[in-house]
């Protein structure tokens, strides 16, 4: 057993392999060239960079040191906005992936010195992205625009989910220092600042980020960029359904600021650098695949939007973009599921008067129900949904509440997984209700019921597993335990390279997986797999399955591995599945 946190540490790569830390920027703009520093080590013998899409090519390499490689990344114009995935390729085998996202507005760099008021960063207030960094706790950036009365400006910065390990707050200030507004964390879950702030005078502002300083003394390492990006952008905060089926027409009411300009909107399947909010354990669907470039439109009248899914489209997440005179804005996915006989799936909301909603069922003896929500999953900022079971006296059978109690998008999943077995036939009530008893139109859910037993999902780790010919080395299985699960499981290799062999694993049922006891970090129980490579091996990246049973019996599951993105021993902010466990031999 170990702690999350710590296994990044035991897993440090071999001396020899290579790594990727950071990429400085790591963001360019559509239709543009973007100049990037790839900071690691062991990065001597480096070959190429692969990504995600076809729509960003390393260009040309102007500089390699073991520590870094710079060179230039040629931006599509039709490129997908938001994070894709890169990994170095050099002639020791692969670095482990991290994140380039494609920008809509053009960028400008962060000038040092710019730690104090006095000296701050000159910027002309208009739409744009600036690419910072923050390498040491102390270190603090400040910037320094004219804004006219009556402007409505957003300053949203982006670290966490879009690949960096920054933690930060952000300070409006006057001419005079004195503090306009503030923010740390930009809704419940997230941990990224976003100030949108309408002047009520012009004149001379500063925006100063500072690291955050709390009493757990977290420090993002050697991967400490940021996006910084200033825009008139709308805001959509929260949508009514959350999902719909393949086939159906459905109309999307939106709430949020600066929606009457709104002239297109579309769902875009989500890609694999797009799986925002994805926490251990999870409900939402994580399909580690390539990326499916499906894309449908919707029709806008009157705050709301009309989407007519084909039946063809594949379920799955997908992200709900918008667009207004000032740019495209996602901040909600949208989740396409098919009901069915076997599984329904209910969409709804809290408002007014009714702080719970009810929902009658048949129970039937022996027959195991699994309900679940999505809500906090899928983007919206503050819903915590609370399920409740009653029998037809009124008696609570069963409730949960969250997937897993933490802080932030480190552990923390505030949506529900109620798991429970009637012991006799009869009549049923489920309850959702927010955890404080909040409604409003940021309070929607959907709700998925069905007959199903608590199970595991699988991961993979690391991502980038290296060996050398004639060496004997571990590779990592983790398992993610839904809420109730305590069976014992068999894990394996399947499709391993000739002259590469591994022994099978199995995970002990009294294996914890939950919070430790610091409240930051989350235990996970793990099975190390011996993996032997011989003399004559054959070299090169081979994928390969790593699957899991439970030892009654049962369908396997395969496991998917992730980014990981933070500092040896830190925290582990952002999550991204990878389609592919690949094993590299040397």
């Amino acid at each position: 057993m170990t702690s999350l946190l710590l296994l990044a540490f035991a897993l440090e790569p071999a001396a020899t392999a290579p790594v990727l830390h950071r990429l400085e920027p790591f963001g360019g703009t559509r239709g543009a060239t973007a100049e990037v520093a790839l900071a690691g080590k062991n990065l001597q013998t480096f070959e190429s960079v692969w990504f995600d899409t076809p729509d960003l090519r390393w260009a040309n390499t102007t500089e390699v040191k073991p520590e870094q490689v710079r060179g230039r990344i040629e931006v599509a114009p039709g490129a997908a906005l938001g994070p894709h995935l890169l990994y170095v390729r050099t002639r020791d085998g692969r670095t482990n992936s991290r994140l380039f996202n494609v920008l809509q507005f053009s960028t400008r760099a962060e000038a040092e010195p710019n730690d104090r008021r006095e000296v701050a960063q000159p910027l002309t207030l208009q739409a744009q992205v600036v690419t910072g960094y923050l390498p040491e706790r102390p270190d603090v950036d400040f910037y320094r625009f004219t804004a006219r009365a009556g402007e409505r400006w957003l300053f949203d910065l982006r670290s966490m989910e879009y690949g960096s390990h920054l933690e930060c707050d952000m300070t409006l200030l006057d001419q005079h220092g004195k503090q306009v507004a503030f923010n740390d964390d930009r809704d419940e879950y997230l941990e990224t600042p976003l100030l949108e702030h309408t002047f009520a005078s012009a004149g001379t502002y500063y925006l100063k980020l500072d690291q955050y300083r709390g009493p757990q003394g977290v420090n993002c390492g050697s991967n400490c960029g940021y996006l910084l990006e200033i825009s008139q952008l709308h805001r959509v905060e929260s949508a009514y359904p959350l999902g719909a089926a393949p086939g159906a027409a459905v109309k999307v009411e939106l709430t949020g600021t600066g929606l009457a300009k709104l002239d297109a909107t579309e769902l875009r399947a989500v890609r694999l650098g797009e799986y925002y909010r994805l926490t251990f354990p999870f409900t939402i669907p994580v399909h580690a695949r390539p990326d499916q470039p499906v894309t449908i439109s919707g029709h806008l009248s009157k705050g709301a939007v009309s989407f007519a899914l084909p039946a063809s489209a594949p379920t799955g997440l997908y992200r709900l973009w918008t667009h207004s005179p000032t740019g495209w804005s996602d901040s909600l996915s949208f989740q396409v599921a098919t009901p069915s006989a076997a599984e329904r799936i209910i969409d709804g909301q809290l408002t007014g008067a009714n702080k719970e909603l009810r929902y009658p069922l048949e129970g039937r003896r022996g027959q195991p129900i699994h309900a679940y929500t999505l809500a906090a999953q899928l983007g919206l900022p503050a819903m915590d949904t609370v399920l409740e079971l009653f029998d037809a006296r009124g008696k609570l059978l069963a409730e949960h509440d969250d997937l897993m109690s933490g802080q932030g998008t480190v552990i923390g999943n505030p949506d529900s997984s109620l798991y429970y077995t009637p012991a006799a036939d009869g009549p049923l009530e489920l309850v959702v209700r927010d955890r404080i008893g909040r409604v409003g139109p940021g309070f929607s859910f959907r709700l998925h019921i069905r007959s199903a037993v608590p199970g595991f999902a699988l991961l993979a780790e690391p991502e980038e597993f290296s060996m050398r010919r004639g060496a004997e080395s571990e590779y990592v299985a983790l398992l993610i335990k839904e809420p109730g699960f305590a069976e014992a499981v068999d894990v394996w290799f399947e499709g391993l390279p000739p002259g590469v062999t591994a022994e099978r694993g199995r995970f002990r049922a009294d294996q914890v997986f939950g919070p430790s006891g610091d409240g930051d970090n989350v235990l996970i129980p793990e099975v190390l797999l011996k993996v032997r490579a011989s003399a004559n091996a054959a070299p090169g990246e081979h994928p390969v399955r790593l699957l899991g049973r439970r030892v009654g019996g049962g369908e396997p599951v395969e496991a998917f591995t992730t980014v990981w993105i933070g500092p040896p021993g830190k925290r582990n902010d952002v999550r991204r599945p990878v389609p592919a466990v690949t094993i590299t031999v040397r």
